[in-house]
């Protein structure tokens, strides 16, 4: 008998993926291409290496909120950037037929999933202690991101989800969640009451725009000392601040790289005039946003790591609560 999806490991989850993968691409011509486990995260992406030595990534959506508007609107954002300005970013790949993805049925999930195909980026992932270099890179990537987003429309059939909610569009699973004792359904509750009274001043202070929304160093690549930025799945609309607090959360506590993030940005677009105060709480929140998100994954390694991440997420935030400062290990 199939175990359910949930119950199996992680090992088993990829090799499951990875036949539903093989299976889309004829849908690229590539029936012959080998595939190589890059990421097994919120989604999974594979390697693709053709027979004619072209290289591909291929990422097989499993998130059940991303929706078929949200998905178009990426891929034209993504095609949008490739022509129009000098970032490197992935390329979406269309079908034989035209689309911007291949969608397969997968009785894991008890739906058809969406793959999408992306050009090659070469280079090593930045990771999470960039040299100040590569944060002022991402910077200046963002700071054109942003400056491109201001005037770009998605198509007709496509729309971003708005991000003015710190938990998106997840629901709030704080309150009663076995995973959580009291005192983290405590702390963690009364931080997202204060990050979003926080980030609604920041949406009420200025314009919502398209946002990349998850630009840290597992999103970053770097060859011949240039920055390439890909996942866009993430993209929403919301305030250029989030975005700056949510690269500024995983850099917390390297002073040189945050500065150098913030010098990167300023260099081509005026930094977002938001308080202190208000950014800090942005910042809580990218810390509360994934907590929610990781409380119901169906990822095997994922789901071994909310004891853990969990237990961090509530003595960062208490201390945030208490001082009013974010810190990624408070003392």
């Amino acid at each position: 008998m199939r175990k359910p999806f949930i119950e199996v490991t992680a090992r088993t989850q990829v090799n499951r993926l990875r036949a539903l993968a093989a299976r889309a691409l004829p849908a690229w011509g590539l029936g012959e291409a080998s595939l190589r486990l890059l990421n097994h995260g919120y989604n999974t992406t594979f390697r693709v290496d053709a027979a004619d030595g072209r290289r591909f990534a291929l990422r097989v959506n499993v998130i059940p909120t991303k929706t078929e508007a949200h998905l178009r609107a990426e891929v034209a954002w993504l095609a949008a950037l490739s022509s129009e300005t000098e970032l490197r970013v992935p390329t979406p790949q269309r079908t034989r037929e035209g689309e911007w993805a291949a969608r397969i049925s997968s009785p894991d999930h008890g739906r058809d999933l969406p793959l999408v195909l992306f050009s090659w980026l070469e280079g090593r992932n930045i990771g999470f202690r960039p040299r100040p270099r590569q944060a002022r890179a991402v910077g200046e990537a963002m700071a054109l991101l942003h400056n491109h987003a201001a005037s770009w429309q998605p198509p007709v059939a496509g729309a971003l989800p708005l991000f003015d909610k710190v938990l998106t569009d997840l629901p709030n699973r704080f309150g009663d969640h076995p995973a959580l004792d009291a005192d983290a359904s405590a702390v963690l509750t009364e931080a997202l009451a204060r990050s979003q009274e926080l980030q609604d001043q920041a949406f009420a202070a200025d314009g919502a725009i398209p946002l990349h929304a998850d630009l840290h160093g597992g999103n970053l690549k770097w060859h011949d000392g240039r920055l390439s930025v890909f996942d866009f799945d993430d993209a929403g609309l919301g305030v250029p601040a989030l975005d700056l607090a949510i690269a500024v959360y995983y850099l917390r506590d390297d002073v040189a790289a945050e500065d150098a993030l913030r010098e990167g940005y300023a260099g081509v677009r005026p930094l977002p005039a938001v308080s202190d105060e208000v950014f800090e709480g942005m910042v809580a929140g990218r810390n509360l946003l994934l907590v929610d998100d990781l409380l119901e994954q169906q990822n095997a390694d994922l789901r071994a790591f909310i004891p853990k991440y969990t237990a961090g997420s509530v003595r960062r935030l208490r201390a945030w609560l208490d001082t009013g400062r974010y810190r990624r290990e408070p003392t």
